[in-house]
């Protein structure tokens, strides 16, 4: 829906000034529109970016649906941003540096129409030979809290809900969090060698198949999840 400009930098692989340069035409241009974020510092505001007139035209959207799209992002909530963007930051990376066929965000509505478990992932993804659900944990919620949603997964895993639905890849669940000291007590929470762990800050700086995932009886890289068998 929105990006930074260091995401946008990221997707352009251009330095900072060059990639502020685009920024300019983009907007200029109409490909762009732009959100001012209420920051702390009373004389600077950060911004986000995202589709502008010309942009939504060109991605093919009806322009009929642009006012609601705008009108959406100009309304979201400032403690809102922060997680949606850490969200944004995995999507990227899976995007960038693999072969992602299909991303279920947390605001699609097949969650609450087709695959209503319980939870509201923060996304489903789609990856080379693989699959899981994403879930960013910013050290905001209980362990408790967190406790009930894994089981849900786990029950919905169990049930054979997972398997009707993605039938051609294994269940998995990957939380990525704030720090490793953090890991600890998540881990101790779940009793599925299904939900994975890792740091945000190392899965954003390390290769996507890189041994980086804790789990309850092993450590992992995303290059172990096999393919089922149907």
């Amino acid at each position: 829906m929105f990006l930074t400009r260091a995401q946008i930098e990221r997707v352009l692989t251009l330095a900072t000034r060059s990639t502020n340069k685009e920024l300019v035409w983009l907007l200029s241009e109409k490909y762009l529109g732009r959100r001012y974020r209420a920051d702390t510092f009373g004389h600077f505001q950060t911004p986000v970016y995202y589709l502008g007139t010309l942009g939504w035209h060109v991605a093919g959207n009806p322009m009929d649906d642009y006012k609601e799209y705008r009108l959406r992002i100009q309304r979201r909530a400032e403690h809102q941003m922060d997680h949606r963007l850490s969200i944004y930051d995995v999507f990227l990376k899976f995007i960038l540096g693999g072969e992602v066929k299909r991303i279920i965000d947390s605001e699609d509505k097949l969650w609450q129409e087709a695959i209503n478990f319980g939870n509201v992932p923060d996304g489903w993804i789609q990856f080379n030979s693989g699959a899981a659900f994403i879930e960013v944990d910013r050290d905001t919620e209980r362990p408790i809290v967190l406790r009930n949603k894994f089981e849900r997964y786990i029950k919905f895993e169990e049930s054979g809900g997972y398997r009707a639905l993605f039938p051609e890849y294994a269940f998995r669940v990957l939380v990525f969090t704030t720090t490793e000291d953090r890991i600890e007590p998540l881990q101790q929470i779940t009793a599925s060698d299904d939900v994975w762990f890792c740091t945000m800050e190392e899965f954003l700086r390390e290769g996507l198949n890189h041994a980086h995932w804790f789990a309850l009886r092993g450590f992992y890289a995303l290059s172990a999840i096999p393919k089922k068998e149907v």
